[in-house]
Order: structure tokens, then C-alpha cells, then sequence
């Protein structure tokens, strides 16, 4: 078959665009780190980086919300330490307050502190956090306690809020502001506003009753911290595993998306050395101009 210099243009046309695409294209991977820029790249592999990608995103999800739950969980350990430890200096003034040789500007003095210890003791009771209340139940934007005369009402209920902490299981992760088998937060806060009245009125009997109640108080907290720490240690955990699982995904995604860049940066080397080499070659190959002929 006849060579024509029709056919000798076209095949060097198509030579050089076929090098200038297969040159671009290391570029491109050399510019993005990747080996995978497209489906054609390889239909397979870029199903299973899909599934991966896939994969991974729902790990970082669940690595996120474990996240919140134990921010949620620690808020409501601290609440309660500190709720406990007011208890336990109330406890302290009420002893000293039953005492037979306190004068009645001792006890006025006492009952301030403890409306004191009150104040605070319902501000930590009313704890919220990014915009929640902590003990409020299900009302969590309710505030939950307030004190009305001699009076201290609950505004929540006592529903458990779940938090998923693996696909399919759920944990609880508040603990209500009446939780406790003496009525916790909301006993210990009536049981305060009821110590102050006794100081006031000098009450000893009321202020030695205070002695047991707040013990009674005190084990409705150390029940719910329990409950708490047992559950930050399941957060713990589970964010532990899933945080090796996110790092294993991740592994696995670069092993089989991004491109070995001594192996990229050579194959593009040798894709410029060819593209170069084409195009000195047509420039011998293709047929003479007129003006060659002319000299």
C-alpha cells in the first residue's frame, strides 16, 4: 500500500496528540498526588476507593458524635462533683449549726452561707451546655430548676436521652434532675432551702435532720457519677477502636488513590523525553514544503 503524505500527516498528528494526553496526564498526577483522577483510570479500583471513601466518612461521623457524647458525659461528672462537694460543706455548717452553744447571730451567719451554697447549688443544677440543659430530661431547653417561695420546682421530666454509640446501639448518656432513690438534685436542693429555714428559725431539730438527708443526697450523686464514669469508659473505648479503624481506612485509601510519586515523577519524565522525541522526529519525517524544493 501507497504511503501518501496525507496519510504521514495524519499518523504524526495523531502521534503527538497521543503523547501530549499521555503527558498531561502525569502532570496531572504529579500536580494532584493522585493515581486515580477519573473512573477510566480504573473502574475497579475507583469502586473500591468509592466504598472506602464511603466507609471512612461514616467512621469520622460516629468519631465525631462520640465526641459530643463524651463532652455531654463530662459536663454532667463535673456538675455532680460539684454539686456533692456543696452538699458535703453544708453537711460540715449543719454540724456545726447543731450545736447548743451557737448564739443566734452565729446561726444568721450560718444560714447566709448557706443560702450561698444554695445560690450555687442551683446554678449548677441549671448547667447547660451548647445551649442544653444538662438535667432537664427531654426539656433540655427548659430550665430546669427554680425556686419558687420556699419551694424548689423541677421543670423536667425524667426520659432518658440516647446517644448512638455504635451502628444499631444506643446509650443513655443524661442523668435527670430527680434521678436517685432519694430524688437527687431535686432533693438535694429542697433539702438546702430547708437547712437554711431551720438556721434561720433555729430549728435543731431541722438542722440535725439535715445531717441524714444530705447523706441520703449525697448517694443519689455517687450513684449517677458511677453510672456516668462507667459510660465514659464504653465512649472511651469505642472511640479508641474506631479511631484505628478511621487510621486503617485511610491507610487503605492512599495505598490504592494516591500515586507513588518517585514512580509518577519518572514516568513523566519519560513522557517528555517522548513527547520531545515525536516532535523532532516529525519535523524529519513529514514531506517537504514547496520552499524546500525552490532552494
Amino acid at each position: 500500500m501507497r504511503i501518501t503524505d496525507r496519510m504521514a500527516i495524519d499518523h504524526t498528528i495523531y502521534q503527538l496528540q497521543q503523547g501530549r494526553q499521555r503527558l498531561g496526564e502525569a502532570q496531572e498526577k504529579v500536580a494532584t498526588g493522585r493515581r486515580l483522577l477519573r473512573s477510566s483510570d480504573g473502574p475497579a479500583d475507583v469502586e473500591r476507593a468509592m466504598t472506602l471513601n464511603s466507609e471512612l466518612s461514616t467512621v469520622q461521623n460516629q468519631v465525631s458524635n462520640l465526641g459530643t457524647t463524651r463532652d455531654w458525659l463530662n459536663g454532667t461528672d463535673v456538675a455532680l462533683e460539684s454539686f456533692n462537694d456543696l452538699i458535703i460543706t453544708a453537711r460540715n455548717l449543719a454540724l456545726r449549726a447543731s450545736s447548743d452553744s451557737n448564739s443566734e447571730r452565729e446561726l444568721a451567719a450560718m444560714s447566709g452561707e448557706v443560702g450561698g451554697l444554695l445560690e450555687n447549688a442551683l446554678a449548677i443544677a441549671n448547667t447547660s451546655q451548647g445551649g442544653y440543659y444538662l438535667f432537664a430530661g427531654h426539656q433540655v431547653k427548659t430550665q430546669p430548676f427554680i425556686e419558687e417561695g420556699s419551694a424548689i420546682i423541677y421543670q423536667g421530666d425524667n426520659q432518658e436521652i440516647r446517644h448512638q454509640v455504635e451502628l444499631g446501639q444506643t446509650m443513655p448518656v443524661n442523668v435527670t434532675g430527680v434521678a436517685g432513690d432519694n430524688g437527687g438534685i431535686l432533693n438535694g436542693l429542697t433539702r438546702l432551702k430547708e437547712l437554711k429555714l431551720a438556721m434561720e428559725n433555729n430549728d435543731k431539730e431541722g438542722v440535725r435532720a439535715f445531717l441524714t438527708q444530705s447523706e441520703e443526697v449525697s448517694a443519689d450523686m455517687y450513684v449517677g457519677q458511677s453510672s456516668v464514669g462507667a459510660r465514659l469508659q464504653r465512649v472511651d473505648r469505642t472511640s479508641a477502636r474506631l479511631q484505628q479503624r478511621e487510621i486503617d481506612l485511610k491507610q487503605l485509601y492512599s495505598h490504592l488513590v494516591d500515586a507513588d510519586m518517585a514512580t509518577t515523577i519518572s514516568e513523566l519524565n519519560a513522557e517528555q523525553q517522548g513527547y520531545e522525541m515525536t516532535l523532532a522526529a516529525s519535523g524529519r519525517t513529514l514531506p517537504r514544503s514547496l520552499m524546500d524544493y525552490i532552494r
